[in-house]
């Protein structure tokens, strides 16, 4: 029998830690929205797009913290975080994205 040596198992080990920290925030940020009272049309659709969001996130934080060389717990906290929080400003980043498109688009209607 094959035995995994810790060198090995680490990379696949951070990947899973990496995934979980960014479903847990998914399902935060899900729930948020469920706290919050929203309305959504397609809940799965909303719970899927949460937790692309906070995998991007999650995986951008992680990438810049290794290249930073963080220590594995200030990397894991700022994993944390960073999912949260970048999942939160990339739904703000396209929400004013499309506040903007809609205002140039009404702008150029009544000219």
């Amino acid at each position: 029998m094959y035995r995994f040596s810790t060198e090995q198992a680490l990379p696949f080990l951070t990947g899973l830690w990496v995934f979980g920290l960014s479903l847990l925030s998914a399902v935060v940020t899900y729930v948020n929205r469920i706290c919050d009272g929203e309305v959504m049309k397609s809940p799965w659709l909303i719970f899927l797009r949460d937790f692309l969001y906070c995998q991007m996130a999650g995986l951008m934080t992680y990438g810049l913290a290794i290249a930073a060389g963080f220590d594995g717990f200030i990397t894991a906290a700022l994993v944390s975080a960073g999912s949260h929080m970048g999942a939160r400003l990339i739904i703000e980043l396209e929400a004013m994205v499309i506040r903007t498109v809609q205002m140039c688009t009404q702008h150029q209607g009544t000219k």
